[in-house]
């Protein structure tokens, strides 16, 4: 029997592969999550196709889009593909804390409909807090 998905987190990609690499080592692997990329037509020149981050893992999904239509459209599809009970979104230049199943398993079986958290923006290079 396949163990029920609580979380589907949803990644749009483009021409980012080391910040994607990035944000999915950042989230846990677990067998109630999902995590489903959703490439957008990025240039070969610039993604190795053959090592694409998040490909062949058992949790993670790779869709890849010819479309070309924006961060938007990419959510879609991963919203078409998704299964789990929650749904997270994050942009591929995203990473999460060491904290992230703490912070959302508390509202698992919570009665309510949307759950938001505070996003800190940190320097790429550095990760010290940016002013924005």
């Amino acid at each position: 029997m396949e163990k029920a998905i609580n979380y589907s987190i949803i990644i749009p990609h483009k021409n980012i592969p080391d910040l994607l690499r990035r944000c999915l080592n950042s989230i846990p692997r677990r067998e109630d999550i999902q995590i489903i990329v959703v490439d957008d037509n990025s240039d070969s020149n610039i993604v190795d196709f053959e090592h694409f981050p998040g490909m062949g893992e058992p949790c993670v999904e790779v869709v890849f889009t010819k479309e070309g239509k924006g961060a938007g459209y990419a959510r879609n599809v991963g919203l078409s593909k998704a299964k789990g009970k929650w749904l997270l979104f994050a942009d591929a230049d995203d990473f999460f804390c060491e904290f992230l199943l703490q912070n959302i398993d508390k509202y698992l079986n919570a009665n309510v409909d949307v759950v938001y958290f505070k996003a800190q923006s940190v320097d790429s290079d550095t990760l010290l807090p940016a002013d924005r």
